[in-house]
Parts: structure tokens; C-alpha cells; sequence
């Protein structure tokens, strides 16, 4: 009897240390939020006002916060009736359409990440260049790439040391994000002028002095805003993404919800305030970040000082949040035997190491790449868009599939099978909108990196089972497909 209760002790002391490990509600929303917001807010009133108008931009967010919302609830749903597929979307992908299908999800996602956290370095060398005029020019100089490179190291040995330590540095990046954006909304709010936010709001005709110019009809600008959108709201399942770091499932849909409604918010006011100040062809043309100039036209040199500290903090945070959840699909993957065993691998953290060391590569690959591109931030921004939109779109298939037939739900929930259908189905429309929004060109592009994962998925194959065969009469199909649109592809980038 002694013993048994010792061993209940002992048992009931492992648990609480585990559960001291696992991310709560505020830190979960901290991860939702430093992975949707980053840096790129700071500069969103200029990658906005190059496309759209008042109008333009009012419809560009309804529309989009319309979409998104039920791509949002479409991700809580999957995590109430899922609640054993700790990894998000590649799990669902994987239930729903096979092995290949999972893989071609993870390897996406996990790809895209990458490109996002070179995003970041692009974005951060570029900030630091205010402070040290001439030395990281353009976020791509040679200055750029060597210091990119120091920090993209850092943040994997702070990762490495433990999925908590990073939880702090992403909640006290957070707050400091929220901080300075909450400045720039303030004075963005006070130094409002209905006069000026009046003029041309259609923006369907020039004005010289205003800098202001035809930007087509009112489809055309919303249309040409969803690239900006689709990449701003990326992330917003990073808390399903992490779930398995979660205290509980229902913390989870919380953290996505609470994240969602406060971004929407912050990105609404951030692009629509300043065009109280001045005109869309104004902000068009200002250097990054543009909140700093911004700021600067009321309050003085101030003001960017004031962002460019908050970009710096901002970026911190969200790129190690996103180096977090970029380790955890290529895990789940090489434990369901979809991507090389070694992938699995933990450290004493329980950190899986080896994904995470094999994605810093990759990502100073890309990182070296940039200095041959002469606007990174652009082309890494397309290529995080457009890669975004596959992994999304397999998922939500996946809850219209659980639900479109009664045999397939998942017993009794707090949703309802005809509830999740309509959701689904909703967001995956709103999903193929946005994706052709952004440009069938760039989506095709982005093929060339979805082929190249083929062979890693058939050494992976051959590793765990050498005698079975690798695809499936579908899947091959799937396969000859990828690569045919990839082919595409490269004569596009060639041409």
C-alpha cells in the first residue's frame, strides 16, 4: 500500500512538472499574436495604400476579417473534434487524404515558415539600417546577411534550450509590440483630419499634388490587397499548431479568437488612420517602415525612433515564434513516418532538434539567397502568400469532409455535423478567392518548391517501409501534377 502510493506520488509530481511546461491562454494568445503581427505592421499603411484606396481598403478588410473569421472557426472546430491531433493541419491533411497528402501539407507549411523568418531578418537588417546609415541597406547587403545570420543562430539555441524560455521572449515581445502600435494608433487617432481622409477615397482618379493616382475599379483594389492580407493574417493557427505545448484544447480555440479579433482590429485602424493625415499616393511613396514616418510627421524625429525600436522588438518576437512552430510539423511528420525518421529526434527539452537545426539551414540558405534579389522583402512576402494557401486549403477540405456525411463525424460535440459543413465550406471558398486574388502566377511558382519535397518524401518512405510501394494510384497522379505545374513554373521564372 506504501508503495502504491509513493508511485502515485511520484506520478502526480511528473504531471505538475509537465503541465508547468505547457503554454496557457496569454501565452498561447502570445504566440497567435507574434505570429500574425510581427514587424509588418509597422509598414502595412504603405503595402496597402500601393494597391487601395479608403474604400478600397474599408472593403479589403471586411472582406478579408469576413473570410478569415470563418477560416478561424473552421480551425476551432477541427480542434474540438479532433482533439488527439496535437500538430494541426498536418494531422487533419493526413486523416483526410493519405500519407502523401499530409506530406505535400507539411512540407509546404514547413517551407513557407522558413521563408517567413527570412521575411523577418529582410525586414529587421533593413530597420537596423536607420541606426547605422549605409550599413545594412536594402536588408539583403552582404552587412545584412552576416547579421541576419548571427541572430537566426541564436534564436535556434534559445529554442533548443527550451519551449518555456521562449514562451517568455514571446510574451515580453508581444507587449512591446502592442506598446509602440498602440502609440502610433493614438497619435495616428488625435492627428486625424476627416477632410483629408475624404479626398479621392475611391482613388479612381490622379491628383498630382497629392501623389495620388488611378488605382483601377473598386474590385480591382481589393483583389490586389489580398496578397498583403492573406500574408498578415498567416499564422493565425499558430496556436493550433503548438496544441500539443497546451495546458488544454479549450485554451487553444480561445488563444485563436482572442489573436484573430485583436489583429483585425490593430491591422484595420493601422492602414485606415493615417489616410486621416495623408493621402494613399502620399504613404504609397514612403520609405519602410512607413508607421515611422508617419509618427515622425506629427511628433518629430521621435517617431521613428519610436517604431523602429518597436519593428526591432516586434520582429524578435514573432521570428522566434515562428522558428518554435516550425520544428513541430517535420516532427509529427517523421513520427508518422511521412518524413525521415531522424526528424523525430528530441533533446533533453524535448525539442525536436534535428528539424529545427535542418530549418536554419534552409533558412540561411534563403538568407544568402536575398542578396540577389533586388526587392527581398517583396519576394519573400509573394512567396509566403502563395505557399500559405495549399496547407489552408487541404485542411478546411478535411472538416468539409468529416462533415459532409453523418458516418464520418466524429461523435457528439459542441458543434453541430451540419454547423462545421457550412463553416467549411464557407472558409474554403473564401480560401480559393484569396488565392487567386494573389495571383495564379505566383501560386504556380510556388509549385517549384512543393516538387522539390517529392524525393524527400520517397527516401522517407523507403526508410520506413522499403518493400511497400510509395504512392497510391491518386497519389501518383497528385505527384505528375505537382511537377507538371512546376515545370510551368521554372519557364515562368525563366521567361
Amino acid at each position: 500500500m506504501s508503495q502504491q502510493k509513493e508511485n502515485s506520488n511520484l506520478n502526480n509530481t511528473e504531471n505538475q512538472k509537465n503541465g508547468s511546461k505547457k503554454l496557457g491562454l496569454w501565452a498561447l494568445t502570445a504566440v497567435v499574436l507574434s505570429a500574425m503581427v510581427g514587424g509588418g505592421i509597422y509598414d502595412l499603411p504603405q503595402n496597402m495604400a500601393v494597391h487601395a484606396g479608403v474604400i478600397g481598403q474599408i472593403f479589403a478588410w471586411l472582406i478579408t476579417g469576413f473570410i478569415m473569421w470563418f477560416i478561424v472557426k473552421s480551425f476551432m472546430i477541427l480542434t474540438d473534434i479532433y482533439p488527439e491531433y496535437k500538430t494541426g493541419l498536418y494531422q487533419y491533411v493526413e486523416k483526410g487524404f493519405g500519407g502523401y497528402a499530409g506530406f505535400f501539407t507539411s512540407w509546404g507549411y514547413w517551407i513557407c515558415e522558413c521563408f517567413a523568418n527570412v521575411t523577418y531578418s529582410v525586414l529587421l537588417m533593413s530597420t537596423l539600417d536607420f541606426f547605422f546609415p549605409g550599413k545594412f541597406t536594402g536588408g539583403n547587403n552582404i552587412g545584412s546577411i552576416i547579421g541576419g545570420s548571427i541572430i537566426l543562430w541564436l534564436m535556434s539555441l534559445l529554442i533548443l534550450n527550451g519551449v518555456k524560455t521562449a514562451s517568455s521572449v514571446e510574451i515580453a515581445g508581444t507587449v512591446g509590440m502592442l506598446l509602440t502600435t498602440a502609440i502610433f494608433l493614438v497619435v495616428m487617432a488625435i492627428s486625424f483630419n476627416w477632410g483629408s481622409f475624404t479626398t479621392n477615397m475611391f482613388a479612381n482618379h490622379a491628383v498630382p499634388h497629392l501623389n495620388d493616382r488611378d488605382l483601377g475599379s473598386l474590385q480591382h483594389q481589393i483583389s490586389s490587397t489580398m496578397m498583403t492580407t492573406l500574408w498578415v493574417f498567416g499564422g493565425v493557427e499558430g496556436a493550433v499548431v503548438l496544441s500539443d505545448k497546451a495546458k488544454s484544447q479549450d485554451e487553444v480555440k480561445k488563444a485563436t479568437h482572442l489573436g484573430f479579433v485583436i489583429c483585425l482590429i490593430l491591422y484595420a485602424l493601422a492602414t485606415l488612420l493615417p489616410l486621416g493625415l495623408k493621402s494613399y499616393g502620399q504613404i504609397a511613396a514612403m520609405q519602410s517602415p512607413s508607421s515611422g514616418v508617419l509618427l515622425s510627421i506629427v511628433i518629430g524625429p521621435a517617431g521613428r525612433i519610436i517604431i523602429a525600436v518597436g519593428v526591432i522588438v516586434a520582429i524578435l518576437a514573432s521570428w522566434l515564434t515562428w522558428t518554435l512552430m516550425l520544428s513541430e510539423m517535420p516532427y509529427a511528420a517523421a513520427k508518422a513516418k511521412h518524413f525521415p525518421k531522424q526528424f523525430a529526434r528530441t533533446n533533453k527539452n524535448e525539442i525536436p532538434y534535428v528539424s529545427l537545426i535542418t530549418s536554419s539551414i534552409i533558412m540561411e540558405i534563403i538568407i544568402i539567397l536575398t542578396h540577389f534579389s533586388t526587392q527581398a522583402f517583396n519576394t519573400m512576402l509573394t512567396i509566403v502568400g502563395t505557399m500559405t494557401v495549399p496547407p489552408y486549403l487541404l485542411s478546411i477540405l478535411f472538416l468539409v469532409k468529416s462533415s459532409y456525411k453523418k458516418e464520418n463525424w466524429p461523435g457528439h460535440h459542441q458543434y453541430s455535423r451540419k454547423y462545421a459543413l457550412i463553416i467549411g465550406i464557407i472558409a474554403l471558398c473564401g480560401i480559393m478567392y484569396m488565392g487567386i486574388s494573389a495571383g495564379i502566377k505566383y501560386t504556380v511558382i510556388s509549385f517549384i518548391i512543393y516538387a522539390l519535397g517529392i524525393p524527400f518524401y520517397i527516401y522517407a518512405r523507403h526508410q520506413f517501409q522499403p518493400n511497400e510501394k510509395v504512392f497510391t494510384k491518386v497519389e501518383t497522379g497528385f505527384a505528375i501534377a505537382i511537377v507538371l505545374i512546376a515545370i510551368i513554373g521554372v519557364f515562368i521564372v525563366i521567361v
